[in-house]
């Protein structure tokens, strides 16, 4: 008989430290914080959780150590054993949920086993030195080996574009944001997918979001991101909950991503055809690549005949800031101008930024913060800006 099936696996939970856990995995942690709510980096090859950010809050005074990754594109929640299957594999479990043969081998390990050459790892993903020459690629969806991925190529052709035919809060966020235009959307592959599909099944999960593409440098189509219409409302009536219910509770989505899909690798508005725009390139000559948050951003800017290029978050990653290098001194003399939102978060983000931009030798400057041009731009995001705000205020100090 297996001595380990007469133990339980709650309670071993309970009685295992982080700590401990770890050390059963082989790898070593760093636990930062001293109370109940302690810090770890991801371990699940997180985008987010770049140079050692500790992105997951970890709940010790829960039996079963709960916790949540706080990264823009992670966000996954789980207990101990879904830490230690990160730690053991530096992934998330298949589907995202710790189940079948994966739970048995790693509640063997936490029962006192060791890990089975299958999941064995002397080292976090993220510590490996050679981790980002290993590092998955995205593969365009026309070229992918999933059938029902290669199917979602044309999935624009179902979107709604015209408010008057969107479902009602797809068409109220639509409205709150002028740069969404009939035309725009359309010339962007953005738009709406109906609730009713009919017999087309196509991407039915994500009925009545609006859907943005990131494309390749080469325009090949990567992946469809989903933008949730009612995030403000939900992310409300999550933080209105008692702290105690708000930790049961998932936290809603801003944007969904594929599983598959490494945001991080990307940049929004990236593809090269965008530099045959008229102007496109004597602006980056003279301004620098232009970096925002959001999928509107880049948008808004176009509508204004500025390019620019989004980090689809705010904070950048390595692969993002490789990139940008690439870009900014091939195309405009190694400067980039961050244009990040006008508030306390997107300060944050970009003086990040700047730190790991101007270690790869690069010339970073502002477009505006809270602060700067008299705070006329505090709380704006750049999709907002105008013509005459571009041209009269912010273009001056960067040309």
């Amino acid at each position: 008989m297996n001595p380990n099936q007469y133990r339980s696996v709650d309670d071993v939970q309970a009685q295992t430290t982080l700590d401990e856990a770890a050390a059963k995995c082989n790898v070593t942690v760093e636990v930062h914080g001293t109370g109940r709510q302690v810090r770890l980096d991801c371990p699940f090859s997180c985008e987010g959780d770049h140079a050692g950010k500790r992105e997951v809050s970890v709940d010790t005074g829960n039996p079963q150590k709960v916790f949540a990754c706080h990264a823009y594109q992670c966000q996954v929640r789980g207990n101990l054993l879904t830490l230690m299957h990160g730690w053991l594999n530096g992934t998330l479990p298949t589907g995202g949920k710790l189940k079948g043969e994966e739970f048995k081998r790693v509640r063997a390990v936490l029962l006192g086993g060791s890990p089975t050459p299958t999941m064995a790892a002397s080292t976090p993903v993220e510590a490996t030195p050679d981790h980002k020459s290993s590092a998955p690629r995205n593969v365009p969806l026309a070229q992918s080996e999933n059938e029902k991925a290669r199917e979602l190529v044309t999935l624009d052709e179902k979107f709604l574009r015209d408010v008057a035919y969107m479902p009602p809060p797809a068409a109220s966020y639509v409205r709150r944001h002028p740069c969404l235009s009939p035309t725009v959307m359309e010339k962007w592959r953005v738009g709406v997918l109906p609730q009713d599909g009919g017999n087309d099944k196509r991407g039915w999960m994500l009925r009545g979001q609006v859907i943005y593409p990131v494309l390749a440098e080469d325009g090949k189509l990567l992946s469809w991101v989903a933008r949730d219409p009612q995030y403000e409302s939900k992310e409300q009536v999550f933080n209105a909950l008692p702290p105690e219910q708000r930790g049961k509770e998932k936290k809603p989505y801003k944007h969904k991503f594929p599983v598959d899909f490494h945001r991080g690798q990307e940049l929004f508005g990236q593809h090269a055809s965008r530099l045959s725009e008229p102007g496109y390139r004597e602006t980056i000559a003279s301004c620098g690549i232009i970096v925002v948050e959001g999928f509107n951003d880049v948008i808004g800017l176009d509508d204004i005949g500025v390019p620019a290029v989004a980090i689809m978050g705010n904070k950048i990653t390595e692969q993002q800031v490789v990139k940008l290098e690439r870009f900014a001194k091939s195309l405009a003399g190694g400067r980039v101008t961050l244009l990040f939102d006008a508030d306390n978060a997107g300060d944050e983000g970009a003086k990040e930024a700047i730190w790991i931009l101007m270690q790869r030798e690069l010339e970073v400057r502002l477009g505006w913060t809270q602060a700067m041009h008299g705070g006329k731009f505090a709380a704006r995001q750049p999709e907002m800006i105008t013509m005459a705000e571009w041209t009269q205020v912010i273009r001056p100090g960067l040309a």
